[in-house]
Protein backbone atom coordinates (compact mmCIF):
# COMPACT_ATOMS: atom_id res chain seq x y z
CA UNK A 1 0.00 0.00 0.00
CA UNK A 2 1.49 3.33 -1.05
CA UNK A 3 1.67 6.15 1.47
CA UNK A 4 -0.91 8.90 0.82
CA UNK A 5 0.03 12.50 0.10
CA UNK A 6 3.46 11.55 -1.32
CA UNK A 7 4.67 10.78 2.17
CA UNK A 8 3.87 14.23 3.62
CA UNK A 9 3.43 13.77 7.37
CA UNK A 10 1.02 15.45 9.81
CA UNK A 11 -1.46 15.98 7.00
CA UNK A 12 -4.31 16.26 9.52
CA UNK A 13 -2.78 19.22 11.40
CA UNK A 14 -5.10 22.26 11.47
CA UNK A 15 -2.29 24.71 10.87
CA UNK A 16 -2.41 28.47 10.41
CA UNK A 17 -4.78 30.66 8.47
CA UNK A 18 -3.65 32.43 5.31
CA UNK A 19 -3.51 35.72 7.21
CA UNK A 20 -1.38 34.36 10.06
CA UNK A 21 0.94 32.66 7.62
CA UNK A 22 1.38 35.82 5.57
CA UNK A 23 2.02 38.03 8.60
CA UNK A 24 4.61 35.63 9.97
CA UNK A 25 6.42 35.41 6.64
CA UNK A 26 6.38 39.19 6.47
CA UNK A 27 8.34 39.35 9.74
CA UNK A 28 10.92 36.75 8.69
CA UNK A 29 11.33 38.45 5.31
CA UNK A 30 11.60 41.91 6.89
CA UNK A 31 14.63 40.71 8.83
CA UNK A 32 16.13 39.31 5.61
CA UNK A 33 15.74 42.67 3.89
CA UNK A 34 17.35 44.50 6.78
CA UNK A 35 20.18 41.95 6.89
CA UNK A 36 20.77 42.50 3.17
CA UNK A 37 21.24 46.23 3.79
CA UNK A 38 23.31 45.81 6.96
CA UNK A 39 25.66 43.39 5.26
CA UNK A 40 26.05 45.65 2.22
CA UNK A 41 26.87 48.68 4.37
CA UNK A 42 29.35 46.83 6.54
CA UNK A 43 30.88 45.14 3.51
CA UNK A 44 32.40 48.52 2.69
CA UNK A 45 32.99 49.55 6.30
CA UNK A 46 34.76 46.46 7.66
CA UNK A 47 38.53 46.34 6.98
CA UNK A 48 39.02 42.57 7.31
CA UNK A 49 39.33 41.45 3.70
CA UNK A 50 37.85 37.96 3.93
CA UNK A 51 34.92 39.23 5.99
CA UNK A 52 34.35 42.05 3.52
CA UNK A 53 33.86 39.58 0.69
CA UNK A 54 31.76 37.22 2.79
CA UNK A 55 29.36 40.00 3.77
CA UNK A 56 28.66 40.64 0.08
CA UNK A 57 27.75 36.99 -0.40
CA UNK A 58 25.53 37.04 2.68
CA UNK A 59 23.80 40.19 1.44
CA UNK A 60 23.00 38.63 -1.93
CA UNK A 61 21.72 35.42 -0.33
CA UNK A 62 19.50 37.31 2.10
CA UNK A 63 18.15 39.39 -0.79
CA UNK A 64 17.18 36.17 -2.55
CA UNK A 65 15.51 34.83 0.61
CA UNK A 66 13.48 38.03 0.89
CA UNK A 67 12.57 37.90 -2.79
CA UNK A 68 11.31 34.33 -2.49
CA UNK A 69 9.03 35.26 0.40
CA UNK A 70 7.92 38.41 -1.43
CA UNK A 71 6.78 36.30 -4.36
CA UNK A 72 5.06 33.78 -2.09
CA UNK A 73 3.25 36.46 -0.13
CA UNK A 74 1.32 37.57 -3.23
CA UNK A 75 -0.16 34.07 -3.33
CA UNK A 76 -1.34 34.50 0.27
CA UNK A 77 -3.52 37.53 -0.43
CA UNK A 78 -1.06 40.12 0.92
CA UNK A 79 -0.16 42.98 -1.39
CA UNK A 80 3.48 43.87 -1.89
CA UNK A 81 2.61 47.37 -0.67
CA UNK A 82 1.55 45.91 2.68
CA UNK A 83 4.41 43.43 2.67
CA UNK A 84 7.04 46.13 2.20
CA UNK A 85 5.95 47.97 5.36
CA UNK A 86 7.73 47.42 8.66
CA UNK A 87 5.61 44.86 10.54
CA UNK A 88 6.78 45.80 14.04
CA UNK A 89 8.59 48.85 15.46
CA UNK A 90 10.40 46.61 17.95
CA UNK A 91 11.72 44.45 15.12
CA UNK A 92 12.91 47.60 13.37
CA UNK A 93 14.71 48.74 16.53
CA UNK A 94 16.46 45.39 16.71
CA UNK A 95 17.73 45.60 13.15
CA UNK A 96 18.75 49.27 13.37
CA UNK A 97 20.77 48.39 16.45
CA UNK A 98 22.56 45.58 14.61
CA UNK A 99 23.34 48.05 11.81
CA UNK A 100 25.01 50.32 14.37
CA UNK A 101 27.47 47.63 15.49
CA UNK A 102 30.72 49.49 16.03
CA UNK A 103 33.26 46.72 15.45
CA UNK A 104 33.54 43.65 13.28
CA UNK A 105 33.44 41.44 16.36
CA UNK A 106 30.24 43.12 17.58
CA UNK A 107 28.65 42.86 14.13
CA UNK A 108 29.40 39.17 13.69
CA UNK A 109 28.33 38.45 17.28
CA UNK A 110 24.94 40.11 16.63
CA UNK A 111 24.50 38.32 13.31
CA UNK A 112 25.68 34.83 14.13
CA UNK A 113 25.00 34.51 17.85
CA UNK A 114 21.58 36.19 17.83
CA UNK A 115 19.74 37.22 14.67
CA UNK A 116 20.50 34.49 12.15
CA UNK A 117 20.03 31.63 14.67
CA UNK A 118 16.71 33.25 15.64
CA UNK A 119 15.67 33.25 11.99
CA UNK A 120 16.43 29.56 11.69
CA UNK A 121 14.45 28.92 14.88
CA UNK A 122 11.56 30.95 13.43
CA UNK A 123 11.55 28.85 10.26
CA UNK A 124 11.50 25.64 12.29
CA UNK A 125 8.66 27.04 14.41
CA UNK A 126 6.73 27.96 11.26
CA UNK A 127 7.28 24.47 9.84
CA UNK A 128 5.99 22.88 13.04
CA UNK A 129 2.82 24.99 13.02
CA UNK A 130 1.92 25.15 9.32
CA UNK A 131 -0.56 22.79 7.67
CA UNK A 132 1.82 20.78 5.47
CA UNK A 133 -0.58 20.22 2.58
CA UNK A 134 -2.05 23.69 2.19
CA UNK A 135 1.24 25.53 2.77
CA UNK A 136 3.60 23.17 0.97
CA UNK A 137 4.88 25.94 -1.37
CA UNK A 138 6.15 27.92 1.65
CA UNK A 139 7.61 24.85 3.32
CA UNK A 140 9.40 23.96 0.10
CA UNK A 141 10.98 27.43 -0.02
CA UNK A 142 12.02 27.21 3.62
CA UNK A 143 13.50 23.72 3.24
CA UNK A 144 15.92 24.96 0.60
CA UNK A 145 16.62 28.26 2.34
CA UNK A 146 17.76 26.37 5.44
CA UNK A 147 20.72 25.03 3.46
CA UNK A 148 21.95 28.59 2.87
CA UNK A 149 21.09 29.77 6.35
CA UNK A 150 22.84 26.92 8.14
CA UNK A 151 25.93 27.32 5.95
CA UNK A 152 25.92 31.02 6.87
CA UNK A 153 25.91 30.12 10.57
CA UNK A 154 28.74 27.63 10.09
CA UNK A 155 30.91 30.24 8.36
CA UNK A 156 29.97 33.00 10.82
CA UNK A 157 30.83 31.02 13.91
CA UNK A 158 34.13 29.96 12.40
CA UNK A 159 34.89 33.61 11.63
CA UNK A 160 33.92 34.59 15.17
CA UNK A 161 36.23 31.94 16.57
CA UNK A 162 39.11 33.30 14.50
CA UNK A 163 38.41 36.92 15.50
CA UNK A 164 38.26 36.01 19.19
CA UNK A 165 41.76 34.53 18.99
CA UNK A 166 43.13 38.04 18.45
CA UNK A 167 40.63 40.07 20.50
CA UNK A 168 41.62 41.76 23.75
CA UNK A 169 39.71 41.10 26.96
CA UNK A 170 37.99 44.48 26.64
CA UNK A 171 36.94 43.74 23.05
CA UNK A 172 35.54 40.37 24.11
CA UNK A 173 33.62 42.01 26.95
CA UNK A 174 32.26 44.67 24.59
CA UNK A 175 31.04 41.99 22.17
CA UNK A 176 29.36 39.97 24.91
CA UNK A 177 27.59 43.05 26.29
CA UNK A 178 26.45 43.81 22.75
CA UNK A 179 25.15 40.27 22.34
CA UNK A 180 23.13 40.52 25.56
CA UNK A 181 21.63 43.84 24.45
CA UNK A 182 20.68 42.54 21.01
CA UNK A 183 19.16 39.45 22.64
CA UNK A 184 16.99 41.67 24.84
CA UNK A 185 15.80 43.60 21.80
CA UNK A 186 14.90 40.30 20.13
CA UNK A 187 12.86 39.25 23.17
CA UNK A 188 11.17 42.67 23.25
CA UNK A 189 10.01 42.05 19.68
CA UNK A 190 8.50 38.67 20.56
CA UNK A 191 11.21 36.90 18.59
CA UNK A 192 11.37 36.86 14.83
CA UNK A 193 7.86 35.37 14.54
CA UNK A 194 6.31 37.64 17.16
CA UNK A 195 4.85 34.54 18.85
CA UNK A 196 7.04 34.65 21.94
CA UNK A 197 6.41 36.53 25.17
CA UNK A 198 7.58 40.13 24.94
CA UNK A 199 9.73 41.44 27.77
CA UNK A 200 10.75 45.13 27.61
CA UNK A 201 14.46 45.92 27.48
CA UNK A 202 16.02 46.67 30.85
CA UNK A 203 16.88 50.40 30.65
CA UNK A 204 20.20 49.77 32.36
CA UNK A 205 21.16 47.33 29.58
CA UNK A 206 20.74 49.81 26.76
CA UNK A 207 23.88 50.70 24.83
CA UNK A 208 24.06 53.99 22.95
CA UNK A 209 25.94 54.05 19.66
CA UNK A 210 26.46 56.50 16.84
CA UNK A 211 24.28 55.92 13.75
CA UNK A 212 26.08 53.88 11.10
CA UNK A 213 27.55 55.84 8.19
CA UNK A 214 29.36 54.65 5.10
CA UNK A 215 33.09 55.47 5.16
CA UNK A 216 34.46 58.14 2.87
CA UNK A 217 37.64 56.21 2.10
CA UNK A 218 38.21 52.52 1.54
CA UNK A 219 38.92 50.25 4.47
CA UNK A 220 41.68 47.64 4.33
CA UNK A 221 43.35 45.66 7.10
CA UNK A 222 47.07 45.99 7.84
CA UNK A 223 48.12 43.29 5.36
CA UNK A 224 47.34 45.58 2.42
CA UNK A 225 48.79 48.71 0.86
CA UNK A 226 45.84 50.73 -0.52
CA UNK A 227 46.31 52.48 -3.86
CA UNK A 228 43.88 55.06 -5.23
CA UNK A 229 45.29 55.02 -8.77
CA UNK A 230 45.09 51.58 -10.32
CA UNK A 231 48.49 49.92 -10.89
CA UNK A 232 50.32 53.15 -10.18
CA UNK A 233 54.07 52.63 -10.24
CA UNK A 234 53.80 49.01 -11.37
CA UNK A 235 55.89 47.99 -14.37
CA UNK A 236 53.88 45.76 -16.69
CA UNK A 237 55.60 45.04 -20.02
CA UNK A 238 53.73 45.89 -23.20
CA UNK A 239 53.50 42.30 -24.38
CA UNK A 240 51.34 39.20 -23.93
CA UNK A 241 52.85 38.42 -20.53
CA UNK A 242 52.16 41.97 -19.33
CA UNK A 243 48.63 41.88 -20.60
CA UNK A 244 47.93 38.58 -18.84
CA UNK A 245 49.24 40.00 -15.56
CA UNK A 246 47.11 43.10 -16.07
CA UNK A 247 44.06 40.90 -16.58
CA UNK A 248 44.66 38.93 -13.38
CA UNK A 249 45.21 42.14 -11.43
CA UNK A 250 42.13 43.76 -12.94
CA UNK A 251 39.97 40.88 -11.73
CA UNK A 252 41.64 40.94 -8.31
CA UNK A 253 41.02 44.67 -8.01
CA UNK A 254 37.28 44.35 -8.46
CA UNK A 255 36.82 44.37 -4.70
CA UNK A 256 36.80 48.16 -5.00
CA UNK A 257 33.94 48.25 -7.55
CA UNK A 258 32.13 45.78 -5.28
CA UNK A 259 32.45 48.29 -2.45
CA UNK A 260 31.20 50.99 -4.80
CA UNK A 261 28.06 48.98 -5.54
CA UNK A 262 27.63 48.47 -1.79
CA UNK A 263 27.71 52.26 -1.40
CA UNK A 264 25.09 52.71 -4.13
CA UNK A 265 22.91 49.98 -2.61
CA UNK A 266 23.07 51.40 0.92
CA UNK A 267 22.75 55.11 0.16
CA UNK A 268 20.08 55.02 -2.57
CA UNK A 269 16.59 55.51 -1.16
CA UNK A 270 13.15 55.15 -2.67
CA UNK A 271 13.82 52.63 -5.44
CA UNK A 272 11.62 49.61 -6.19
CA UNK A 273 12.53 46.41 -4.35
CA UNK A 274 14.16 44.86 -7.39
CA UNK A 275 16.79 47.60 -7.51
CA UNK A 276 18.08 46.45 -4.12
CA UNK A 277 17.93 42.78 -5.11
CA UNK A 278 19.87 43.53 -8.32
CA UNK A 279 22.52 45.68 -6.63
CA UNK A 280 23.03 43.08 -3.89
CA UNK A 281 23.67 40.51 -6.59
CA UNK A 282 25.86 42.96 -8.52
CA UNK A 283 27.97 43.60 -5.42
CA UNK A 284 28.45 39.87 -4.84
CA UNK A 285 29.34 39.31 -8.51
CA UNK A 286 32.11 41.91 -8.26
CA UNK A 287 33.47 40.17 -5.17
CA UNK A 288 33.41 36.87 -7.05
CA UNK A 289 35.36 38.52 -9.87
CA UNK A 290 37.89 39.77 -7.34
CA UNK A 291 38.21 36.23 -6.05
CA UNK A 292 38.75 35.04 -9.65
CA UNK A 293 41.79 37.27 -9.84
CA UNK A 294 43.02 36.35 -6.37
CA UNK A 295 42.75 32.65 -7.18
CA UNK A 296 44.59 33.11 -10.49
CA UNK A 297 47.40 35.07 -8.80
CA UNK A 298 47.72 32.52 -5.99
CA UNK A 299 47.99 29.67 -8.50
CA UNK A 300 50.86 31.53 -10.19
CA UNK A 301 52.64 31.84 -6.83
CA UNK A 302 52.04 35.53 -6.13
CA UNK A 303 51.71 36.81 -2.58
CA UNK A 304 48.53 38.84 -2.99
CA UNK A 305 49.29 40.85 0.16
CA UNK A 306 52.51 42.17 -1.35
CA UNK A 307 50.69 43.65 -4.34
CA UNK A 308 49.22 47.16 -4.01
CA UNK A 309 45.47 46.88 -3.45
CA UNK A 310 43.36 49.21 -5.59
CA UNK A 311 40.79 51.22 -3.63
CA UNK A 312 40.14 54.10 -6.02
CA UNK A 313 36.75 52.96 -7.25
CA UNK A 314 35.16 53.13 -3.83
CA UNK A 315 36.93 56.36 -2.94
CA UNK A 316 35.65 58.19 -6.01
CA UNK A 317 32.17 56.69 -5.49
CA UNK A 318 32.01 58.08 -1.96
CA UNK A 319 33.86 61.34 -2.58
CA UNK A 320 33.33 62.32 -6.22
CA UNK A 321 30.15 61.07 -7.80
CA UNK A 322 26.73 62.52 -7.03
CA UNK A 323 23.24 61.11 -7.39
CA UNK A 324 23.12 58.42 -10.04
CA UNK A 325 26.62 59.06 -11.38
CA UNK A 326 28.37 56.19 -9.59
CA UNK A 327 26.06 53.51 -10.96
CA UNK A 328 26.04 55.20 -14.36
CA UNK A 329 29.82 55.09 -14.47
CA UNK A 330 29.91 51.39 -13.61
CA UNK A 331 27.04 50.02 -15.66
CA UNK A 332 27.05 52.31 -18.71
CA UNK A 333 30.56 53.73 -19.04
CA UNK A 334 32.32 50.47 -18.14
CA UNK A 335 30.16 47.37 -18.30
CA UNK A 336 27.92 48.29 -21.22
CA UNK A 337 31.01 49.40 -23.13
CA UNK A 338 32.62 46.01 -22.40
CA UNK A 339 29.98 44.36 -24.59
CA UNK A 340 31.66 45.80 -27.71
CA UNK A 341 33.82 43.40 -29.72
CA UNK A 342 36.69 43.80 -30.08
CA UNK A 343 38.14 44.32 -27.51
CA UNK A 344 35.50 43.77 -24.80
CA UNK A 345 34.83 40.78 -22.61
CA UNK A 346 34.65 38.28 -25.44
CA UNK A 347 38.12 39.24 -26.64
CA UNK A 348 39.52 38.96 -23.09
CA UNK A 349 38.20 35.40 -22.91
CA UNK A 350 39.64 34.59 -26.33
CA UNK A 351 43.02 35.99 -25.26
CA UNK A 352 43.16 33.71 -22.22
CA UNK A 353 42.05 30.73 -24.29
CA UNK A 354 44.07 31.22 -27.47
CA UNK A 355 47.09 33.39 -26.58
CA UNK A 356 47.84 32.93 -22.89
CA UNK A 357 46.48 29.36 -23.07
CA UNK A 358 45.67 29.42 -19.35
CA UNK A 359 42.73 27.08 -18.61
CA UNK A 360 41.86 28.57 -15.20
CA UNK A 361 41.80 32.18 -16.37
CA UNK A 362 39.90 31.09 -19.47
CA UNK A 363 37.14 29.75 -17.20
CA UNK A 364 37.26 32.87 -15.04
CA UNK A 365 37.02 35.22 -18.02
CA UNK A 366 34.22 33.13 -19.55
CA UNK A 367 32.06 33.61 -16.47
CA UNK A 368 33.20 37.20 -16.00
CA UNK A 369 31.88 37.88 -19.51
CA UNK A 370 28.56 36.18 -18.68
CA UNK A 371 28.19 38.25 -15.51
CA UNK A 372 28.97 41.48 -17.33
CA UNK A 373 26.11 40.81 -19.74
CA UNK A 374 23.83 40.64 -16.70
CA UNK A 375 25.30 43.86 -15.32
CA UNK A 376 24.81 45.67 -18.60
CA UNK A 377 21.18 44.62 -18.23
CA UNK A 378 21.12 46.24 -14.80
CA UNK A 379 22.37 49.43 -16.45
CA UNK A 380 19.62 49.20 -19.05
CA UNK A 381 16.96 48.72 -16.38
CA UNK A 382 18.08 51.12 -13.67
CA UNK A 383 19.92 53.83 -15.60
CA UNK A 384 18.48 54.00 -19.12
CA UNK A 385 14.89 53.02 -18.36
CA UNK A 386 14.40 54.07 -14.72
CA UNK A 387 16.55 57.21 -14.41
CA UNK A 388 16.46 58.46 -18.01
CA UNK A 389 13.01 57.25 -19.02
CA UNK A 390 14.35 55.06 -21.82
CA UNK A 391 16.55 57.78 -23.34
CA UNK A 392 19.75 55.86 -24.11
CA UNK A 393 21.46 58.98 -25.44
CA UNK A 394 20.89 60.89 -22.19
CA UNK A 395 22.22 57.93 -20.22
CA UNK A 396 25.31 57.77 -22.41
CA UNK A 397 25.91 61.50 -22.00
CA UNK A 398 25.79 61.15 -18.21
CA UNK A 399 28.19 58.22 -18.41
CA UNK A 400 30.62 60.23 -20.53
CA UNK A 401 30.53 63.05 -17.97
CA UNK A 402 31.48 60.56 -15.25
CA UNK A 403 34.48 59.41 -17.28
CA UNK A 404 35.74 62.99 -17.46
CA UNK A 405 35.17 63.51 -13.73
CA UNK A 406 37.06 60.32 -12.98
CA UNK A 407 40.01 61.40 -15.12
CA UNK A 408 40.32 64.69 -13.20
CA UNK A 409 40.01 62.89 -9.87
CA UNK A 410 42.66 60.31 -10.70
CA UNK A 411 45.00 62.93 -12.15
CA UNK A 412 44.79 64.78 -8.85
CA UNK A 413 46.01 61.57 -7.19
CA UNK A 414 49.02 61.31 -9.50
CA UNK A 415 47.62 59.16 -12.30
CA UNK A 416 50.24 58.73 -15.02
CA UNK A 417 48.10 56.29 -17.03
CA UNK A 418 45.41 58.77 -18.03
CA UNK A 419 46.42 58.77 -21.69
CA UNK A 420 46.30 54.99 -22.04
CA UNK A 421 43.19 53.33 -23.45
CA UNK A 422 40.82 51.97 -20.81
CA UNK A 423 41.23 48.44 -22.14
CA UNK A 424 44.95 48.45 -21.36
CA UNK A 425 44.08 48.92 -17.68
CA UNK A 426 41.44 46.23 -17.58
CA UNK A 427 38.32 48.34 -18.11
CA UNK A 428 37.62 49.22 -14.50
Amino acid sequence: MLHPFMGIKDWDRIGMSVEESAKTLQRIAYVDRQLMRIEAGHMAARPEYEIKGALARLSSQDAEHHDQFRNRIKQLRMSTVAFDKCPDASLNELMQTVLNSTTTLCLLTALFDVVKPAQIAAIHAYNAKAQPLVDEPTLHIMKHQLIDREEQIDWGREALHDLLQFASDSEKEQAQNWRKYVEQLLVAAGGITGWEERVPVDPSARITTEPFEMPQISTRDSRFTPQVVKMQGMYLPDNEEGRFMTMMLSRYYEMSPAEGVAYVHFTTAGKPWHFYRDTARHMWDEVRHSWFGEAALRVKGYDVYQLPNWTGWYDMTAQLFEGTEAYSHLTIAIEKAAMKYPPGKREEWEFCRDIAKDPLMTTFQDFDWADEVVHAGFGQRWMIEDVHGGDARAAQEEAERTVKKRAVYMEAHGDTNRNKPAGSLGGY
